[in-house]
């Protein structure tokens, strides 16, 4: 199994998907996976549910306001961006497989990110991140679903809905 340190996006209007980047830059083996609208936007959709699940800030606040304070927590999160944009740079050199699922579990304080492609029952890659860089990730990816009108709502925690745990 792979593991992703690092991670970019972007976004390719002509393939109407976004290219997940992992370890492009950091020295270690790079692996690119392509996202297609209907995962990436039942991850947007659940992400309301997993944040709240995980956050203590929100879970602090009364439930109407757990929205509002998970958009904050969001916005906040850009401030230490380390997740990036690779909008400038072409990438068709490098294959890219279709990533089919994506498991997103917590423990400890940090997300573990498992990626599955084909019909493999084992991941493929893992991925660690922080809270601020999950919602990094959750930035890029509503941004670029926005970019590639997919039919997102413009802000990402503005409704209630049920977590997901296994995207496919």
């Amino acid at each position: 199994m792979i593991s992703i340190a690092s991670l970019s996006f972007n976004f390719d209007p002509i393939e109407d998907r976004i290219r997940l980047i992992g370890n492009m830059s950091n020295g270690q083996q790079r692996v690119d996976f392509w996202m297609t609208r209907r995962l990436v936007t039942r991850l947007l959709k659940a992400s309301s549910g997993l944040i709240k699940q995980t956050s203590t800030q929100v879970n602090q606040v009364p439930v109407e306001h757990r929205p509002a304070m998970a958009q904050f927590e969001h916005d906040q999160a850009q401030q230490t961006q380390t997740v990036q944009q690779e909008a400038n740079l072409t990438h068709d050199d490098y294959p890219a497989d279709l990533l089919k699922r994506l498991d997103i579990s917590f423990q400890e304080e940090r997300y573990s990110l498992s990626f599955f492609v084909g019909g493999e029952e084992t991941p493929y890659a893992q991925s660690i991140l922080s809270y601020d860089e999950m919602h990094q990730i959750l930035f890029w990816l509503h941004k670029g679903s926005l970019k590639l009108e997919w039919g997102v709502p413009e802000i990402l925690f503005d409704t209630s809905t049920n977590t997901t745990q296994r995207l496919q």
